[in-house]
């Protein structure tokens, strides 16, 4: 499969702080790709800079061929790449339905696809539908994390960026939101996904790439890398 985003020897900085050092790796297109590694490794940097919001120092970011590293954050999303941020950022005082819709606003003149992907996002998250007009910071926390991603796919990403997805819920909410985000990839969306939990990112990625201290330090199908002995006493043990 051909990559959809090139990250080629990038190096980024938070002042002083060399946060991401020579780092290379790609996303296939169609595919779920997980970066992991633990707290502070330099995961959410990675996807900071895929979306603007850190800059690159050195090295290029390519997504469908084009250079997007020195674009504006909001031109990335416009181009198609949409972040689901660690610890999901909802708006809390606005309506399940009003959060979904802010979502849409580089579709907006798209009323066709916004209800086709409304009607989508509450097939996915049944939930959803029946608090639509609830207040988003009412919600428990693995309802919050349906709204982000719904949010983001009323975007209309070509790829979806998820960031820490399972932080703070209960495994079996872990469990659903696995299996909506495998639903996502097979619907035909490219998922880059950072997560912690290894095991459930490995069961359900395709190729994975663990970072460690902004370094890409192992990287392969998610099989090889289920099966290597540092990643079993690192994560899985």
């Amino acid at each position: 499969m051909t990559p959809i985003l090139e990250f080629s020897n990038v190096d980024a900085f938070y002042g002083k702080i060399h946060a991401l050092q020579n780092v290379s790796f790609t996303v296939k297109e169609g595919e779920i790709t997980a970066l992991l590694g633990s707290n502070g490794a330099g995961k959410s940097t990675i996807l900071k800079a895929i979306s603007g919001l850190v800059q690159v120092r050195s090295g290029t970011i390519r997504f469908m061929g084009e250079v997007i590293h020195q674009k504006l954050p909001h031109d990335i999303v416009s181009q198609g790449i949409i972040q689901v941020p660690e610890g999901r950022r909802i708006f809390g005082s606005m309506t399940v339905l009003e959060n979904l819709e802010l979502g849409g606003f580089t579709q907006r003149k798209d009323h066709r696809f916004l209800k086709q992907t409304l009607e989508l996002i509450f097939t996915l998250f049944p939930r959803l539908k029946e608090r639509a007009k609830q207040k988003a910071g009412t919600l428990s926390g693995g309802e919050q994390q349906m709204v982000a991603i719904g949010r983001a796919l009323m975007g209309k990403p070509k790829l979806l960026m998820l960031d820490e997805p399972s932080m703070g819920l209960a495994p079996i909410v872990v469990k659903d939101i696995m299996k909506i985000i495998s639903q996502i990839n097979q619907q035909g969306t490219t998922v880059l996904l950072v997560e912690q939990n290894a095991r459930a990112a490995l069961k359900l990625a395709h190729t994975g790439y663990v970072v460690e201290t902004g370094e890409i330090t192992l990287s392969g199908s998610t099989e090889q890398l289920s099966q290597d002995h540092n990643i079993i006493h690192a994560y899985l043990a």
